[in-house]
């Protein structure tokens, strides 16, 4: 219903042309085949085609009767084609003569995708039949009327399989035929349902069956509705800024093909850009204040790398993956999604935002110029007597080994190594779990993903996994170290900053006090928001998580400063 494509346009005339020929009358059902075949289908002369053929085996109809009825209504049908499209086209066309040429003739369908010989057979049947598939041979055996019908159904799908390309649309003319045949099976099981316990047990699993075609339809229907990631991007999007005018956004190949519709263009003081020769250069992308773009894989990395430096990632729209079993819940089946489409909104500069936030400073007083003598005075002392301090001859061992150069190491030492490296994470001077450091060397899934509420409310009500909390809350992490950069804040050991090749020990794990007592702020902060309701400090439907965490921050951060 969404989507008018010619395949639905051409199913009606089809369905005409099958109840005309099923009543015998042939003139209906050449025109009626005509207008499917030459206004829109042109694979539809193969299964109506059939049809056609057992006619005139039967001898139902001659080959005279067949020409007379066919060309003028064939010319006619061409002629307003012809003449209605290539009005609308501005140049002499045939629509569906250059789409039998480009599919069949040239068979580049294959450009679009292919999939395997029987993929009709083993995939879009069973999916659109459900389990009245299992029905069509118990019909197709008991009731001889329908055979035509439906073999001819069968041996369209079975010589469209040819053609590399598929999609379920190029069927749809099949199933209520299927349908009929099905329909048939039931009725005869059900008539017999009399006769014995065995009938009438059939006869309640043909009743039942109904019941199974719409718990299956409403999966599908689930999942349908994780295929459109643009859609819901866009929707998005006009939640988080709706009270911004002033928005340019681009809208990229996937997103226009996952549900963005003209339909969804609300916003009259915003543009919408489908631009298709867009190549996100600097010059391109610089009239954009937002991007709707395809999610970060390895065949576009470079593009993110330029994208990141420009724009900020408000959040993540997932779509579907794959459908996984799962033994721990009442529901077998799980619905699995993966990030597809980003949105992206445009740096404000840093040198803005501290033209925002620059206060005149505070003249300070004779008290607190004592106070800051004495403590510059105590930090000196506090070097000069640890520098003094006499070590034990495991300590002067393992400094000795800090300020040394690392020495290539034989592969049996390399597993004892990496245990030591990963009980102080120097990263962010703060005592780090085996799954952070994992996670954050290796760039797993978890860590791939953008921090979304229902993560931070799983974490909240202690819901997740060691490793999830672990990712999670470096992903805390790393939005508060972000946050503090963008406003120009110094951050000690910034992780950012520290890039440590896999495989090489990490070194010099002691730290200062003072990036200790800085770090341990920013574990107060994470461990905190572990705890928050999001939903009673931001409207999430307005706010991205991610800003809604800005927010948190910032309270938090000028909450500690008053308190000095």
């Amino acid at each position: 219903m969404t989507r008018p494509l010619p395949n639905i346009f051409a199913l009606p005339f089809v369905l005409y042309a099958i109840t005309y020929w099923m009543r015998g009358q042939t003139k209906p059902f050449i025109i009626c085949s005509g207008i499917a075949i030459i206004v829109f289908r042109s694979e539809l002369a193969l299964f109506l085609g059939l049809l056609l053929a057992q006619d005139l085996l039967r001898q139902k109809l001659s080959i005279d009767g067949l020409l007379k009825i066919a060309l003028p209504a064939g010319v006619c049908i061409l002629a307003a084609t012809v003449l209605v499209d290539s009005f609308f086209w501005r140049r002499l066309l045939w629509p569906e003569g250059e789409v039998l040429w480009y599919n069949t003739i040239l068979n580049k369908s294959s450009n679009w995708g292919t999939s395997p010989f029987l993929w009709y057979f083993y995939s879009a049947l069973p999916r659109a039949m459900g389990a009245s598939l299992f029905f069509v041979p118990i019909g197709i055996y008991f009731e001889r009327r329908l055979r035509p019908l439906a073999l001819s159904a069968l041996g369209f799908v079975l010589l469209y399989s040819i053609l590399p390309h598929k999609e379920l649309r190029f069927i749809i003319y099949v199933f209520p035929v299927l349908n009929i045949a099905a329909a048939c099976g039931c009725h005869r099981l059900w008539m017999n349902s009399a006769k014995s316990a065995w009938h009438s047990f059939l006869a309640l699993i043909a009743a039942s069956h109904l019941l199974v075609n719409v718990l299956i339809t409403i999966f599908l229907l689930v999942v349908s509705g994780t295929n459109y990631p643009g859609g819901a991007a866009l929707s998005r999007l006009h939640r988080l800024e709706g009270a911004n005018s002033n928005v340019t956004v681009h809208i990229a190949n996937l997103a226009a093909q996952s549900g963005v519709s003209r339909f969804m263009e609300i916003n009259s003081n915003w543009t919408y850009s489908k631009d298709e020769s867009m190549n996100y250069t600097q010059a391109e992308i610089a009239i954009y204040s937002h991007l709707l773009v395809e999610a970060k894989n390895k065949h576009n990395t470079e593009l993110w790398a330029t994208l990141e430096e420009n724009f900020e990632i408000l959040e993540f729209i997932d779509c579907f993956n794959s459908i996984g079993i799962q033994y721990n819940s009442i529901l077998p089946v799980r619905i699995k999604t993966k990030p597809c489409i980003g949105i992206l909104k445009k740096r404000v500069p840093v040198d803005t935002v501290l033209q925002h936030e620059e206060k005149p400073p505070k003249e300070k007083s004779p008290k607190d110029i004592t106070k800051n003598k004495r403590k510059e005075k105590f930090e000196a002392d506090k070097v000069e007597v640890t520098s003094n301090l006499p070590l034990d001859n495991d300590i002067k061992e393992e400094t000795e080994l800090d300020n040394k150069a690392p020495e290539p190491m034989d592969k049996s030492e390399q597993p004892v190594i990496d245990h030591m490296a990963v009980q102080v994470d120097d990263d962010d001077g703060i005592v780090a779990t085996v799954e952070e450091v994992s996670l954050e060397l290796n760039d797993g899934p978890e860590a791939a993903k953008e921090i979304n509420f229902q993560e931070l409310r799983n974490l909240a009500l202690k819901q997740t996994p060691q490793k999830s909390r672990a990712a999670t809350k470096l992903k805390i992490r790393k939005i508060i170290e972000q946050h503090f950069r963008a406003k120009g804040r110094h951050i000690e050991n910034d992780s950012a900053e520290i890039q440590k090749p896999h495989g090489v020990p990490r070194s010099g794990l002691r730290q200062s006090v003072k990036s200790i007592i800085k770090q341990e702020k920013i574990k107060e902060m994470i461990e905190q928001i572990a705890t928050m309701d999001l939903t009673r400090i931001c409207d999430l439907e307005k706010t991205s998580t991610k800003e809604c965490l800005k927010q948190v921050i910032d309270k938090m951060d000028e909450e500690s400063i008053n308190q000095k």
